[in-house]
């Protein structure tokens, strides 16, 4: 009776043991892929402009801050910008950061960080337009 016992007892540790051993390595597997995030596509496209004068500034910088993976862009001659990017599916914002990368060469503006609401139906048609950024001259 005390062998069917002790029998007993080793072989619940041993089945024990592989369940904390299988258990470990499933944990470790999750944390090294981590977690699934679902994400959708967005055109961004909009004009930077000059708050004094209104006139569109070429060669200017727009970054997408929390995109997946980060993207950017520059102005063209006429001001104007299209950025395709990756964005998290729960998020409703995005954050932009605008900042003049060539210098004095087109005028020297400050930069500045913005957030964009986007709706349901821009979501929807993964499409946000129009979007107007003003930059303050650096003086």
């Amino acid at each position: 009776m005390k062998k069917i016992l002790i029998f007993k007892r080793r072989l619940l540790k041993k089945i024990l043991v592989i369940l904390g051993v299988c258990s470990a390595g499933l944990m470790t597997s999750c944390a090294k892929y981590g977690v699934l995030v679902s994400t959708f596509y967005m055109n961004l496209k909009g004009t930077v402009k000059s708050k004094e004068s209104s006139q569109v500034i070429n060669g200017i910088q727009v970054e997408v801050i929390n995109s997946i993976p980060y993207s950017k862009g520059l102005t063209d001659i006429n001001g104007a910008f299209s950025i395709n990017s990756e964005i998290d599916e729960l998020d409703n914002k995005v954050n932009l950061h605008i900042s003049d990368i060539d210098g004095a060469l087109n005028g020297s503006f400050l930069s500045k960080d913005t957030l964009i609401t986007l709706t349901a139906n821009e979501k929807l048609a993964q499409l946000k337009e129009n979007i107007d950024i003003k930059l303050v001259k650096n003086e």
